[in-house]
C-alpha cells in the first residue's frame, strides 16, 4: 500500500503537468484568428452598406423617374415662371425641359434656371433663379442679378397715377431719375435697341394701353397691375419728397400655356389681334388662383386679396414695359399719355 508522501507527490506531478501545459495554437495564428474575425465584420458592414447605397439609388432614380412625368415637372415650372414672371417687371424665366431638375430624398424639387429680359429681338441674361418646391407646396426662390453695371440699378420702374394718390402732380416732374433716362436716350445713336419702362397718367384697361402703342415700333412685355394695394398697404412718399408712389404690384405677361406634353408661349403682345388680351387677362387671372390656392410663398395671401380685388373691379394697367429702336422710344415720352420714363437695358441693332 502506497504511503502518503507517494501519494502527495504522485498528485504534484500531476498538477504541474495540467500547470505547464501550452495551448495547440501559437502567437502568429491567433493573430490570424483575430485578422479574419476583423475581416468577416468589415465584409458585413461593406455588404450592409452596399445594400444601403443600391436601396437609396433604386430609390432615387424612382423619383427622377416619377418627377420627370411631363405633368409634374409642368407644375414645377408652372409654379416658378407664374410667382416669378407675375411679380416682376418684364422678368423672364427661362424654359427648358432639357435640363433635369433636382431631386431630394425628402421630395423637394430644385432648379436652377437663366432669368433675361426682351431688349429688342435679344433674349438677354441678366442673372439666375434658383428656385424650391416642397412636397407640402412650400414654394421659396432667390435671384441673382448678373448685371453690367455696378450703378446700374434704380428703384421700381412704375409710379401710380395722380388720381390714385392724391390728385395732384409731382413738385419736381424734371426728377433726377427720369431726367436722367431721358438724356441718355437722346444721345444714343440709331444703330441701337432699348428697354424702357413708362407709366401712364390714368389707369387704362390693357386694350387701351395697346391701343396707345399700335402706332409706334416697339413691343410690349409687361404692364403693370393695379390690385388695390392702396388700400391694403401704407404707402409712404418717395424719395427726395416728391409726390411719386411706388408699389409691389402684379404684371400682366404676353400668354404662356401649359399642356400635358409641355407648354408654348409668346414673347411679346399681339395688338393685331383684338381678341387675344381677354384671352391673356383671363390666364393671367386662372394663373393667379392656381398659385395663390396651391403654393405657398411670400405674399401668397395679399394675392388673394388683389385676385378678389381684381374679379370684382377688372383688370386695369398702369404702366407697360416696352422695347424697339431707340428713335421709337424717344417718340413715347412726347405722348401726353405717358410720364416717368425709365430706361433700362441698351444694346446694338437687333430689330426687324
Amino acid at each position: 500500500m502506497p504511503n502518503k508522501s507517494q501519494h502527495d507527490e504522485q498528485r504534484v506531478l500531476q498538477e504541474d503537468y495540467f500547470e505547464n501545459q501550452h495551448p495547440e495554437w501559437g502567437q502568429k495564428q491567433f493573430k490570424r484568428m483575430v485578422w479574419k474575425t476583423r475581416l468577416k465584420f468589415f465584409l458585413n458592414a461593406g455588404g450592409a452598406l452596399f445594400l444601403i447605397f443600391m436601396v437609396y439609388h433604386i430609390y432615387v432614380s424612382s423619383l427622377h423617374i416619377y418627377f420627370d412625368q411631363s405633368k409634374v415637372r409642368n407644375n414645377f415650372m408652372r409654379s416658378i415662371i407664374s410667382v416669378v414672371e407675375m411679380h416682376g417687371d418684364g422678368l423672364r424665366v427661362e424654359k427648358t425641359y432639357i435640363q433635369p431638375f433636382e431631386v431630394t430624398p425628402f421630395l423637394t424639387q430644385k432648379a436652377n434656371l437663366k432669368i433675361y429680359r426682351h431688349v429688342g429681338s435679344w433674349e438677354v441674361i441678366t442673372g439666375e433663379i434658383q428656385a424650391e418646391l416642397s412636397i407640402s407646396g412650400k414654394f421659396t426662390y432667390t435671384i441673382t442679378n448678373t448685371g453690367a453695371y455696378m450703378n446700374g440699378s434704380t428703384p421700381g420702374p412704375f409710379y401710380l397715377p395722380y388720381s390714385l394718390v392724391d390728385g395732384k402732380p409731382t413738385k419736381d416732374k424734371d426728377a433726377s431719375d427720369e431726367s436722367s433716362s431721358l438724356n441718355r436716350l437722346r444721345k444714343i445713336d440709331d444703330g441701337h435697341v432699348a428697354e424702357m419702362s413708362l407709366s401712364l397718367k390714368n389707369l387704362a384697361s390693357p386694350d387701351q394701353l395697346i391701343q396707345l402703342l399700335t402706332a409706334y415700333d416697339v413691343a410690349v412685355t409687361a404692364m403693370p397691375i393695379y390690385s388695390g394695394e392702396l388700400k391694403d398697404q401704407d404707402i409712404s412718399y418717395s424719395r427726395s419728397g416728391m409726390f411719386n408712389y411706388n408699389i409691389p404690384h402684379l404684371s400682366l405677361k404676353p400668354l404662356f400655356e401649359f399642356k400635358e406634353d409641355g407648354a408654348n408661349w409668346y414673347n411679346y403682345f399681339v395688338p393685331e389681334d383684338s381678341g387675344q388680351m381677354q384671352e391673356q387677362v383671363q390666364a393671367m387671372l386662372s394663373d393667379l388662383e392656381w398659385m395663390s390656392n396651391h403654393l405657398e410663398y411670400c405674399g401668397a395671401e395679399l394675392d388673394k386679396q388683389r385676385l378678389a380685388y381684381l374679379k370684382k373691379n377688372g383688370v386695369q394697367v398702369y404702366g407697360a414695359v416696352v422695347t424697339g429702336p431707340v428713335r421709337e422710344l424717344e417718340k413715347l415720352t412726347k405722348v401726353p399719355e405717358f410720364q416717368h420714363f425709365q430706361l433700362n437695358r441698351v444694346e446694338i441693332w437687333n430689330w426687324d
